[in-house]
């Protein structure tokens, strides 16, 4: 397994970083792939959370070896790194804020009693779910893909990524063409009609289901993720011109 050897002061932290996200990305999408649970699931990239990771293990991996390895290629270094940042901190953001307060609400409605929602109950059902093995599972998977991944990558970004004040604002916008790229395959795929995997949806996720939520809301819902992100990364980018000077 080849591991980033950063041109920075920051060296040995990004050799640690790189080969714990490496790490992390593989097992938290091998886990995804319901590899331990024994058997497989199709339709696995029409899931943002899972092009995204995979994004980030292909770039530690494979490709940021070899632009570290080429002094021809280090101009490259901090554009790439932003973008995958950038890219892998949307599934951060959009699970934290669209996805797991429905998961949250499910999980109360899990448990028996007036008491649900208090802080024993909710021990009480993760213990229950850690007892179970797939659950465990899910559990794990989910902590490692969508938090463990992006807040490592985050770190590493501020930590060990090179030439930061060489970012302009194009940056901020251009990395965007990944999860558009992403939005018009789903919906290509969802025009089919026939559901995702162990769904009843043709849509991966519920702010996206046209059927369900409307084309209106589903665009608006859209439209306000694409400009929160904008928004950040542009502040990223200003932040890191003025603060990341080597």
């Amino acid at each position: 397994m080849l591991v980033v050897i950063p041109g920075t002061p920051s060296g040995r932290a990004g050799t640690l970083l790189s080969a714990l996200i490496v790490v992390s990305c593989a097992i938290g999408l091998t886990m995804h792939a319901d590899f331990y649970a024994g058997r497989r699931r199709r339709d696995f990239f029409y899931y943002y959370t899972n092009v995204s990771n995979l994004l980030v293990l292909v770039y530690f991996a494979l490709i940021a070896p070899r632009l570290y390895a080429s002094p021809a290629l280090h101009p490259l270094i901090p554009h790439a790194e932003f973008a995958v940042a950038a890219m892998i901190m949307l599934t951060f953001c959009v699970f934290h804020t669209l996805l797991l307060p429905g998961l949250l609400a499910m999980a109360r409605a899990m448990t028996a009693g007036s008491n649900s929602r208090t802080p024993l109950q909710m021990g009480r059902l993760i213990a229950a779910v850690l007892r179970d093995r797939e659950s465990a599972i899910l559990l794990l998977d989910n902590l490692l893909v969508h938090c463990v991944v992006p807040l490592l990558t985050l770190l590493y970004w501020l930590l060990c990524s090179p030439d930061k004040h060489c970012l302009t604002l194009a940056d901020a916008a251009a990395w965007h063409l990944i999860p558009g790229l992403y939005l018009l395959a789903v919906l290509r795929r969802a025009r089919r009609g026939v559901p995702l995997s162990g769904t009843e949806s043709a849509y991966p996720y519920p702010f996206l289901d046209i059927s369900a939520v409307g084309f209106r809301r589903a665009a608006l819902c859209c439209s306000r993720v694409f400009l929160f992100s904008l928004f950040l990364s542009s502040a990223a980018v200003l932040s890191a011109r003025s603060l990341f000077l080597y």
